[in-house]
């Protein structure tokens, strides 16, 4: 199974003005990977643990993707903002952005097997709430360790569960 069922998850979620300007944010903030943030709480939405020893596996596998090509994408996008005359050449490297994020969407699902091994519990009744399971998923990010962005991790949870 490829990554297609996250992707298209997280576009959605991506598309609600609140949700995105919190992910934006926390990105600027604090260096955020808002589609490791995204996978981790759709894999919670999926009844999926994550730990802090997955997202280690897990950043193993797309560091090198994100620093050689999502960043220099963006830093470039950015950089040509406030020059009008660049418009349409920044149109196309978010386009190529959007086509690396999906990439990178893939490299996460190829490299979370183990993670992805076996849900929480069969028995519904045993099952955490998604909320619960998000925010736990959530912690196993460096960003949200010891207490960081605690406030803005609670949030992005009540934005996540509200669309979807």
């Amino acid at each position: 199974m490829k990554a297609t069922p996250f992707w298209d998850w997280a576009l959605a979620q991506y598309r609600s003005n609140a949700t995105q300007h919190l992910l934006l944010r926390l990105q600027q903030e604090c260096g955020l990977i808002i589609l490791e943030a995204l996978f981790v709480s759709w894999l919670a939405s999926e009844d999926y643990q994550w730990r802090s020893e997955d997202t280690v596996k897990l950043r193993d596998a797309t560091q090198e993707w994100i620093d050689e090509v999502v960043l220099p994408l963006r830093a470039v996008r950015e950089r040509w903002k406030s020059d009008a005359s660049m418009e349409a050449s920044r149109r196309h490297l978010l386009e190529l952005e959007v086509e690396a994020e999906r990439h990178l969407a893939e490299l996460m699902w190829a490299n979370s097997e183990s993670a992805r091994g076996e849900k929480i519990s069969a028995d519904p009744a045993a099952m955490r709430s998604t909320s619960h399971q998000m925010n736990s998923n959530l912690l196993a990010l460096p960003v949200f360790q010891n207490g960081k962005y605690a406030l803005e991790r609670k949030q992005l949870v009540a934005l996540l569960l509200e669309s979807t």
